[in-house]
């Protein structure tokens, strides 16, 4: 077998080697773990669940005060007791 055959055929054995460790090396790294996301039911907008609110919910929330409007409370008047 010539020198030259002989030279082809180790550089073809180093380069697959070699292919072969960066494949699996890439394959087999260590992710960063996924970042939670929710979609907003009213909305739709996905956000982190970080946040707790969505974007747009919080908002809302800071142009209306707190939870969104109030609802008035209804007075009830009661006798007393007696029937």
């Amino acid at each position: 077998m010539p020198y030259a055959q002989v030279g082809r055929l180790v550089t073809a054995a180093v380069l697959a080697t070699a292919g072969a460790a960066l494949l699996f090396g890439l394959l087999f790294r260590r992710r960063p773990a996924p970042i939670p996301v929710v979609r907003c039911p009213i909305h739709g907008i996905a956000y982190d669940t970080e946040l707790e609110v969505c974007p747009e919910c919080a908002k809302t929330q800071t142009v209306t005060g707190g939870a969104g409007p109030e609802t008035p409370h209804l007075e009830t008047k009661t006798t007393g007791g007696v029937r």
